[in-house]
């Protein structure tokens, strides 16, 4: 991804981390209820690794993972970013993945910012699908995908041990034929 890439939204900028946010990734990682649904960056020396990692921008994009900050007034408030493994680059297919500040959530800026990370991705990458997955109980999640225009392709039962418990996986998908931007 090209470093000067940004994307604005009618409320929010989509950009590449920066060092100084690593106060506002710790703090949106901790806000109520955030990691129900999986582990996340709740410590500080996590969120130095992983901020580490996103800012190593020759391994990123080796790997073709684009990885945006979600801004709302100047504050980090989540994140936005496409999976691409090496099976998913031979196939033209990218998993995305987002998270908000539950300090943000049923304000409709999860949507806000996947659809604008899609759109400039079916745009600008050769990729032919985007995939998500998420846990059934989290209904926002899913209920996002779904006002995304993506369609549940299937419920794989055990799929995921998180916390000691085998969870069950909904996936999502949209076919670059099938986007409205």
């Amino acid at each position: 991804m090209d470093k000067a890439v940004e994307i604005r939204t009618e409320r929010l900028l989509l950009r590449r981390h920066r060092p100084e946010d690593l106060d506002d990734l710790v703090e949106y990682a901790n806000s109520p209820g955030f990691g129900h649904y999986g582990t996340y960056h709740t410590t500080r020396q996590e969120a130095e690794k992983l901020l580490d990692m996103i800012l190593d921008a020759t391994k990123w994009e080796q790997q073709g993972i684009p990885n945006f900050a979600v801004v709302l007034d100047g504050k980090v408030i989540g994140e936005v970013h496409l999976n691409r493994r090496e099976e998913d680059k031979e196939n033209g297919r990218a998993e995305i993945v987002y998270s908000l500040s539950s300090h943000h959530w049923n304000k409709g800026l999860t949507t806000e910012a996947a659809r604008a990370v899609m759109d400039w991705t079916f745009r600008t990458q050769d990729l032919n699908r985007i995939f998500a997955w998420c846990d059934p109980k989290n209904v926002g999640s899913w209920g996002g995908m779904e006002k995304l225009g993506m369609k549940r392709e299937g419920l794989l039962r055990d799929h995921r041990l998180w916390n000691g418990e085998f969870r069950d996986q909904l996936y999502y998908g949209i076919l670059r034929g099938e986007w409205k931007g």
